[in-house]
């Protein structure tokens, strides 16, 4: 858990710093314009497969405005994958759940912090301006990527061989050249604007007035929605001991003058459970929603990624966590290419594989939004009646409080086999951080064993029986990994190259044992791509390999 800090280090944390001026590299494999935290987290995932990068930004500074809050377990295991996690530990909240109360103020549904397969809780809090600077400072470690802000794009030209742009910055005109370019310049993005790709859908209109406090007194490991339709307010742990308050305004609010710390106070004495605190306040911004998508998130070697592609409303907490999903599939593919592991036509199915997901998130943000926030009273009345209804079920509640409610992320098409109906096995989804003991009495999880690239897995089986997979073209030509999951005690055959592990976790070896006998393809970014048996495997690889492969 987080260190707590004063008012005055709060905001001493949230200070920018200069970002660096670049090493003055032409070209690079892959230019990532916009350095908020998906363009930050992009360099990192590319730097850590050693793919020569460039990342320009036009301010001069890093944020100043905490504005991002929430990372969820994918995001932390994307970090802790990438060794960002631990120099983070003193600057994020504990894992924290969600209550949603009532108008009467009694809760109607409860979430409690609990850990997922990806081995970290649902929710975690962050400071977008700290994160920005932990993930600038981790690029450091990369000498193949080049970080320059104070660079402004003010023209770009697509070419077959590769992305030329034009850029003007304290020194003058520059050009730079990108065989790739990933767009993430925010939801006013130059890239997607410049190529005329047509941002659609709406403005919700749900304005709100979001405060960020410091040593605040309330400390409940929970985020808390006060569904009151007189006015809505959302209670959200920050890290250092603080609170970030939204409350919901009205239409005849005055937008500039309830920002004020006289407005705040009233606010909070009259329409919050915080009555007499003493509000010692960061920041406070009235913010507007909308609900958009891109119509193409990929043009030729153009891809868009984050706000740039898309945008949502706060109310699911999934804005910038999917932004890290776009980074998490993109890198991986692009990296594959330009080793001459696979073909271009890998590229194609980031599209494929992104817009499902991106639109079912923000349905579900926009969902959730409309039920915390109904200004009718009898609506409202008739939301808590059928919630409370609904906590008399225990399956249903069980439902609730784990959050089942929520769209899970999966691929439906794209680089993956799939027999069967799209939620039948593992296929399409993430493959849980599973922790083993190994043959040599070491822990380790997964992803240790697997560092950043494919993994054959053995889900029951004999050692032996990975050797004629590992050696397909496919396998060797993108370095696959393989491991074997024992699913009982006691000692294993193990074959070279072809590690044997123990499942530590007792709830994870029963969910692996209903896979007994199967061989399953894990990608980079933890996504299955085949799950078969031994027959069926060999057919699924040669459909992957006869698509995507050079």
């Amino acid at each position: 858990m987080a260190s707590h800090k004063t008012f005055e280090q709060f905001r001493e944390a949230l200070k920018p710093v200069g970002g660096p001026q670049g090493k003055g590299w032409s070209g690079a494999d892959v230019v990532i314009v916009g350095a908020g935290p998906i363009g930050l987290t992009a360099a990192n995932v590319l730097g850590a497969l050693g793919i020569r990068t460039i990342l320009v930004e036009r301010n001069v500074l890093t944020s100043d405005l905490p504005r991002a809050l929430v990372v969820d377990d994918e995001y932390m295991r994307l970090l802790d994958n990438l060794g960002i996690l631990q120099r983070m530990h003193d600057d994020i909240a504990a894992p924290f759940g969600i209550y949603f109360y009532s108008s009467c103020g009694r809760p109607i549904v409860k979430v409690v912090p609990f850990q997922t397969p990806n081995g970290f809780g649902t929710r975690t809090g962050i400071v977008q301006p700290v994160f920005e600077k932990i993930l600038l400072t981790q690029l450091q470690r990369f000498d193949c990527v080049d970080v320059r802000y104070g660079s402004t794009l003010t023209g770009l030209t697509e070419a077959p061989d590769g992305v030329h742009l034009d850029l003007q910055t304290a020194e003058g005109r520059q050009k730079i050249t990108g065989r790739y370019l990933l767009a993430c310049d925010g939801a006013r993005s130059f890239v997607r604007s410049h190529l005329g790709i047509a941002f659609e859908g709406k403005r919700i209109d749900q304005p709100h007035l979001v405060i960020d406090l410091a040593e605040f007194p309330d400390q409940s490991p929970f985020s808390r929605f006060f569904c009151n339709p007189i006015r809505p307010l959302n209670s959200i742990p920050t890290p250092y001991g603080g609170r970030r308050l939204e409350f919901m305004l009205s239409p005849d609010d005055d937008q500039q003058a309830v920002a004020s710390p006289e407005s705040i106070r009233r606010l909070l004495d009259h329409h919050s459970p915080y009555q007499g605190i003493d509000a010692k306040i960061i920041r406070a911004v009235v913010y507007g929603f909308s609900e958009r998508v891109a119509r193409r998130l990929q043009r030729g070697r153009i891809f868009l990624l984050g706000d740039a592609a898309h945008v949502m409303p706060p109310f699911g907490a999934q804005a910038m966590n999917t932004g890290a999903r776009d980074a998490n599939n993109i890198c991986w593919k692009i990296a594959d290419v330009l080793a001459g592991r696979a073909g271009e036509e890998l590229l194609e199915t980031y599209e494929t594989e992104r817009r499902p997901q991106v639109e079912a998130i923000i349905r579900y943000s926009v969902t959730i939004g409309r039920l915390a926030n109904i200004r009718s009273k009898p609506l409202a009345l008739l939301r808590d009646l059928v919630f409370s209804a609904l906590n008399l079920v225990p399956s249903t509640r069980r439902f609730l409080s784990g959050m089942r409610y929520m769209p899970k992320p999966w691929l439906e098409r794209g680089f993956l086999i799939r027999h069967g109906k799209r939620h039948a096995g593992l296929v399409g989804r993430v493959f849980p951080r599973i922790g083993l003991v190994l043959g040599d009495g070491t822990l380790k999880s997964i992803d240790e064993i697997s560092a950043n690239a494919f993994i054959l897995v053995g889900i029951g089986l004999d050692a032996k029986r990975l050797q004629e997979p590992m050696r397909h073209p496919m396998a060797q030509r993108q370095r696959w990994k393989a491991i074997v999951i024992r699913l009982e005690d006691g000692a294993a055959d193990a074959a070279e190259t072809i590690e044997v592990g123990r499942i530590v976790d007792h709830d994870i070896r029963q969910t692996m044992s209903a896979h007994r006998g199967q061989l399953v393809l894990v990608r980079p970014d933890r996504y299955v791509a085949i799950a078969s048996d031994q027959a069926a495997f060999a057919a699924d690889v040669d459909v992957l390999w006869r698509t995507f492969a050079l």
